[in-house]
């Protein structure tokens, strides 16, 4: 709950008070006549029985005399306070009356507005765009009231319990609050007439509480918005100290809201140990909203580097939100966010949202994090088990919570988690690599990437070199990671901030002498400026690098058939009558697999560069071409050697890249076999030897194969594929026949090999093609299946080869579960031009393949069903399926309904239900929520209602035909002043209205 909403909630406390002190002084002036009252008052999660109300009275008509005097004073300063408080109305006993009399009818209009008794806050903070960091715009929802009932010479104590419906909101909703008043002929003193005053004025609000108090609920997540900027580090540790394992931070609201605390809480809430979570508050009310929403969600999520795997909850509470689309709005906030990689959803909502089941829906209970306060949320008390019993995921249950120490900053909201969901395990998954290490003038420049969760509460990251020969650290150097698109790629959905994990950082090594030694590098994320504390280390292999030599790589590259090798070799040694040369070096056996001699060329820039202290600076480069033909190259480095005395070794290269293409597989002629594309793969070094080779994957079978020739491909060699060996001689266009091979209806696929043997055998690399299928015989589509009244209009096509003179044709409706035709209907094919006209002209019965039918549905289970077309030539059935398909819609809406003067209820409305296609009897049930029990029911003939078949409601089953009008329900003598009452709607299966059934719960209307 936001400040604003807390202001909104106090100011409904005082207004609350104002009437009450009102009532209070009217009842007060009224006992000093009539000398008779008592009061009891029940809290949440107290109760107290009608015999403790009684021995109160009793104790309290045991007053004395003395006591009367001493308490006619004290009456009178009350009197006089109450009245002052209430808005300076301190004229006399008539204006007092007469004030407590007009705020008594203004509690009775408010409390006619409320039918449910459960004593409920349901609010979470939430602003509009233009939020500072002092406040954020939500409105709180009071759904809850206590009800004060004043009856002279009765004593009534009601207990009201909502029954159970298919209506969830009522159904999780208990009796929190109860303020009995029992008047009873008697003689009473001032002083109780005082004790009525100062109860009728006593206003119930939510405890507050310190977090981690064993009195109360266990608070497992806190969950914060901008109001809340002012926790400190300290806070969040002192949360992790008390038992709180997630923090869930407020980031986005609408399309263009950002928190702006939420990347700092974020930072804290990692830093102490918690996990985090994160909520959008929605505004949307339509599909296009809602993915624009999500989509903000998404970038926001993005821009601080949260991993793709991060929980966030769509809070649904704002009343811009209501619409018969929630559902279908709120599936697409998902798809937004879903496509941008985050698919870990779940849902925030209150019992009294008004789609709450339908928001539900799209995760499920075990996914929905429930919002109620009770006035006492006692450890393992009623409403704790209520929720974990009704299977929701995690309760907030108190908006009052404290750290201790720190009440006088705010108050915290607090959840506790049922089934794991607000209290995911932190992950500490790790990856990174040392990309290149090269000596550069004087000094060494390390490049690489480390990604690790546990950089999110270790944010300074190093470079740390060690001499391992020496057994000592060198130096550090710290580094801001960089963006790193490939480990974006691979690891964003799993490790924290991954895209955010690069280094590229110069070490110098002025005054220190590394000659011989073997070096290691060290990547660490640490939680002090220093880079000690706690921290996680990534550690290189050893390297041997020499201090009196240097020179880069510039370019390692296959070009053609060739590696170009480019770059420069700076020494200090004579290189009088020494050949250079560069070598190919197989990294897993040791073994040189080419050398070539070159001429060294100018490099004036190395010179400017700060090498020109090197003896050859001036003439140390080298631009090689060096043929790869017959070589494995898949993990290679290169070598650059002065002779025997110097050498520099490059990085790492891995070559074994692949791509490929077919353009084209198509039947010619009969059965050949028309293929072209390209194939280029670097294991074509060592593998000469080309082919291609039909393959029958229905049968199991090579067809065919022939070699081929390599085809000039220069779009290859300026695609991506350019760095592949060979890639512009990479391409094949050739027919293949495939003799008398009965295809018909087969799954063909055509693999490109390279092999380094003759007959394609040997060690091979392959590039299959997608599958073909040849001639397929059947195919078709639902075009619709749709309820229209009491019948299932189904409308599509089928296509087939196997059709004849003699098929028939009809369309089955299939249950889903149990696999039970539950109907069948024959048909007649209708012209389908457009059938053939879209590709399935080859299809015998193109042209008449639709289908249109009406399917009756009464007595038929359609809650989950198939469809079903078949053609039945002989023996021979040849079939296409649709999806399945659920009709379980369940609509109505009560127009009107009163009681008139003999007690007999007169009710009118709608109700249609696809259930209804199995329960065909209709009955009106009026059942008292104050009494809990039926009044009566009257069973009635549905009327037309073609208002409902045009309505959003008309898929539904029966939609035009589901009306009842002025259908009478003789309640006897039950009726009660002052009752809440209830229209149910039923179908059953049975004539009596019992049996299986599915109801509609319609709002209580209080008499």
């Amino acid at each position: 709950m936001d400040y604003r909403r807390k202001k909104r909630a106090l100011s409904h406390y005082r207004k609350a008070n104002k009437k009450r002190f009102l009532l209070a002084s009217s009842v007060t002036m009224m006992a000093f006549s009539t000398g008779m009252y008592t009061t009891q008052v029940a809290k949440a999660d107290q109760t107290e029985t009608t015999a403790q109300v009684q021995q109160q009275t009793v104790e309290t008509t045991q007053a004395t005399t003395e006591e009367k005097t001493k308490l006619t004073l004290n009456t009178e300063n009350s009197s006089q306070k109450t009245a002052a408080e209430n808005e300076g109305q301190t004229e006399n006993d008539t204006t007092v009356t007469t004030t407590a009399t007009e705020n008594m009818q203004l509690q009775d209009t408010e409390e006619s507005k409320v039918t449910d008794t459960t004593q409920t806050v349901e609010a979470k903070a939430e602003p509009t765009e233009t939020e500072t960091n002092k406040q954020e715009n939500v409105t709180t929802q009071l759904t809850d009231k206590a009800q004060t009932t004043v009856e002279a010479d009765k004593q009534e104590t009601q207990q009201t319990t909502q029954p159970t419906a298919s209506n969830e909101v009522t159904a999780m909703q208990e009796t929190a609050t109860k303020n009995t008043f029992t008047v009873q002929t008697a003689a009473f003193t001032q002083n109780v007439a005082n004790n009525v005053a100062v109860s009728l004025a006593a206003t119930l609000t939510p405890d507050h509480f310190n977090i981690g108090d064993s009195n109360y609920t266990r608070a497992d997540a806190v969950d914060l918005a901008s109001y809340q900027s002012w926790l400190t580090q300290a806070d969040f540790n002192k949360l992790k100290q008390l038992g709180v394992k997630t923090a869930i931070v407020k980031i986005t609201q609408g399309t263009g809201y950002v928190n702006p605390a939420a990347s700092k809480q974020i930072e804290y809430a990692r830093k102490a140990g918690l996990n985090v979570a994160v909520y959008h508050y929605a505004t949307f009310d339509n599909t296009s909203a809602g993915h624009a929403e999500g989509q903000h969600a998404a970038n926001t999520m993005q821009n601080f580097g949260l991993s793709k795997d991060t929980l966030i909850f769509a809070d649904m509470e704002d009343e811009s939100t209501y619409s018969v689309n929630a559902q279908a709005n709120l599936n697409r906030f998902w798809s937004a966010l879903s496509a941008n990689g985050f698919t870990n959803h779940a849902v925030y909502t209150g019992g009294s949202y008004l789609y709450r089941d339908a928001v539900i829906a799209t995760v499920g209970r075990d996914r929905t994090w429930i919002a109620q306060y009770p006035y006492t949320p006692v450890r393992g008390g009623h409403y704790e088990q209520q929720w974990r019993n009704a299977g929701y995921g995690a309760w907030q249950f108190a908006s009052t919570a404290y750290i201790p120490g720190r009440e006088s900053m705010g108050s915290l909201d607090v959840s506790h988690d049922f089934t794991g969901l607000l209290t995911i395990p932190v992950k500490n998954q790790e990856a990174g690599n040392f990309d290149e290490i090269t000596l550069n003038g004087n000094g060494i420049n390390i490049r690489g990437w480390h990604a690790a969760d546990l950089s999110a509460s270790r944010g300074h990251a190093y470079v740390i070199v060690y001499d391992k020969s020496a057994g000592k650290e060198l130096g550090r150097v710290a580094y801001t990671p960089t963006y790193r698109q490939d480990v974006a790629n691979s690891y964003a959905k799993n490790i924290y901030n991954a895209a955010n994990s690069g280094f590229n950082v110069n070490f110098s090594l002025a005054g220190i002498d590394i000659s011989g030694h073997e070096l290691q590098f060290i990547a660490r994320y640490s939680d002090a400026a220093n880079g000690e504390g706690n921290h996680t280390d990534m550690w290189s292999k050893g390297y041997v690098l020499l201090k009196n030599e240097v020179g880069n790589f510039d370019e390692v590259k296959v070009v053609g058939n060739q590696l170009h090798v480019r770059g420069w070799h700076a020494t200090d040694r004579d290189l009088n009558g020494v050949t250079s040369s560069l070598q190919i070096i197989d990294n897993q056996t040791g073994r040189v697999l080419r050398t070539v001699n070159y001429s060294a060329v100018a490099r004036p820039d190395v010179v400017k560069n700060g090498y020109a202290s090197y003896k050859n600076a001036a003439n140390s480069g080298f631009d090689v071409y060096i043929p790869l033909n017959g070589l494995d190259i898949s993990n290679i480095k290169v070598v650059a050697k002065y002779g025997s005395i110097a050498a520099l070794t490059s990085r790492d290269y891995r070559f074994d890249h692949e791509a490929n293409y077919f353009d084209d597989i198509s039947i010619r002629n009969g059965n050949q076999l028309h293929v072209s594309g390209w194939h280029a793969a670097d294991k074509a070094t060592t593998r000469p030897h080309t082919f291609l080779i039909v393959f029958d994957k229905t049968a199991g079978r090579e067809l065919a194969r022939v070699s081929y020739t390599a085809l000039n491909r220069n779009d290859v060699a300026n695609s991506f594929a350019g760095g592949i060996y060979q890639a512009g001689k990479s391409g094949f266009d050739t027919v293949i026949s495939l003799g008398n091979a009965d295809i018909t209806e087969h799954e063909l696929q055509v693999v490109a090999r390279y092999s380094d043997v003759t007959n394609g055998e040997g060690n091979r690399t392959d590039a299959w093609s997608r599958p073909i299928v040849v001639a397929k015989r059947d195919t078709g589509f639902f075009d619709e299946v749709r309820l229209v009244n009491d019948k299932l209009h189904v409308r599509g096509w089928h296509a087939s080869d196997r059709v004849s003179a003699n098929t028939v044709a009809n369309i089955e409706v299939i249950d889903t579960k149990t696999g039970r035709v539950l109907r069948s209907v024959t048909y007649t094919p209708d012209l389908r031009l457009d059938v053939a006209k879209n590709g399935y002209a080859s299809y015998k019965n193109a042209t008449t393949s639709g289908f249109d039918v009406y399917i009756p549905v009464a007595g038929l289970d359609i809650s989950n069903i198939t469809l079903v077309a078949n053609y039945t030539t002989n023996s021979y059935t040849t079939k296409i399926t649709s999806n399945n398909r659920n009709f379980e819609r369940n609509d109505g809406y009560l127009d009107k309904f009163y009681i008139d003067g003999n007690n007999v209820a007169h009710v009118s409305g709608w109700h249609a239900t696809d259930k209804a296609t199995t329960k065909p009897y209709a009955f009106i049930i009026i059942y008292d929520q104050t009494a809990r029990k039926e009044l009566g029911r009257s069973q009635y003939t549905t009327v037309s209602r073609p208002d409902v078949l045009r309505s959003y409601a008309g898929g539904t089953y029966n939609a035009g035909n589901s009306g009842f009008s002025d259908v009478k329900v003789n309640l006897g003598k039950n009726i009660l002043k002052g009752h809440s009452l209830q229209v149910i709607t039923r179908y059953t299966d049975d004539p009596k209205g019992d049996g299986a059934y599915t109801d509609i719960w319609f709002p209580a209307v209080r008499v």
